[in-house]
């Protein structure tokens, strides 16, 4: 009898061991892990999504369907399955976070990377990112707050001082934006480590100069940055720092280049018309109104210099015609603005 039971017990355990091996094998697993390592993401979150139907415990092909959703920018899809996956690394959060920082409801990210740094204090990452929701949400004191804490982390220091400038550029804080973004040149002359974009950085220090009185500083600069780079949003700022000196030659010549390097640049060809209606020449400023106004026929910067121009050539009928369209696009925005959803921030 011993025997019989002795010899029953171990072909249960051998029954045991390969049931127990059969379940934690799955051709589908497998097949979702080769998939995903491709980039294939469809395919790999079908295969792990098959594996659940049988196997709806397992921790690894909810991650694969995790990833695959998330990099598929379906991040409340892949919600449920982060959370069944947990815990998750560093690395996993940051995918999640990310993905909704990219969904519609980019504020859910807060939460996450919050939840990163609870990890990770002094990742620079999850706080580059969090600045971003931040600034979408125009939340400044939420942002200063971070820029301090960046203070205390290695290799924060131009992160902190280029959200320092653009809280301090959004609030109209001139001077100390001006005193911010100088900072971010001193510490990265080349921007290299700086998160916002080279021609968006020049643009708002630039602004910030002019309008602290610094017209010639601006100059200066963006001089510099045209030389390593040439730049066509930074051409036109060039131009009209020399229409503000009174310099009309020198504003051209910024202008029409800046146009060479972006023909589509309807700014460019509104300061261009500018000039000749200083010049007091409004048919060829109409004619660089049309060639705008034919690219972007609702700017409002195309239609009031429109309006102007008709007025000094004595078609008034012309020039309250825009003024009409005018008043309609202004309609139009108000309602856009009531139901327009909350907006991203690419940091």
């Amino acid at each position: 009898m011993s025997r019989f039971w002795g010899f029953y017990s171990l072909i249960l355990v051998v029954l045991l061991a390969a049931t127990a091996w059969n379940v934690t094998r799955s051709d589908a697993l497998a097949e979702s892990r080769h998939a995903i390592g491709l980039g294939d993401l469809e395919t790999a979150l079908a295969r792990a999504l098959d594996h659940l139907d049988r196997q709806p415990w397992s921790r690894e092909a909810a991650l694969v369907a995790a990833r695959s959703l998330s990099r598929l920018d379906r991040s409340e899809a892949a919600e449920p399955y982060y959370q069944r996956a947990r815990p998750l690394s560093v690395a996993d959060l940051q995918l999640r976070a990310y993905a909704m920082v990219r969904g519609p409801h980019p504020e859910q990210a807060l939460d996450a990377y919050h939840e990163i740094l609870a990890q990770s204090p002094d990742n620079l990452t999850a706080l580059r990112r969090l600045a971003a929701v931040l600034l979408a949400r125009k939340d400044s004191n939420a942002l200063l707050d971070l820029a301090a804490r960046l203070d205390g982390v290695n290799d924060g220091a131009v992160l902190a001082a280029t959200i320092r400038g653009v809280v301090h550029h959004n609030d109209k804080n001139r001077e100390q934006a001006c005193a911010d973004f100088e900072q971010v040149l001193k510490l990265d002359p080349q921007l290299k480590q700086t998160p916002l974009a080279r021609g968006l950085f020049y643009n708002h220090l630039a602004e910030d100069l002019v309008s602290s009185g610094r017209a010639d500083d601006a100059s200066d600069y963006l001089e510099r940055a045209i030389e390593t780079a040439p730049d066509p949003s930074l051409l036109n700022w060039l131009g009209h720092i020399a229409v503000l000196k009174g310099a009309f030659d020198e504003a051209e010549r910024h202008f029409r280049r800046a146009l060479e390097l972006d023909p589509w640049l309807i700014a460019a060809m509104i300061n261009l018309a500018k000039v000749e209606i200083q010049r007091k020449q409004p048919e060829k400023a109409l004619h660089s109104l049309d060639q705008a106004r034919a690219i972007a026929p609702r700017s409002y910067g195309v239609l009031y210099n429109l309006a102007t121009v008709y007025r000094q050539l004595g078609r008034t009928a012309e020039a309250d015609q825009i003024q009409e369209s005018i008043r309609d696009l202004r309609e139009d925005a108000t309602a856009h603005d009531q139901n327009t959803p909350w907006p991203g921030y690419a940091l």
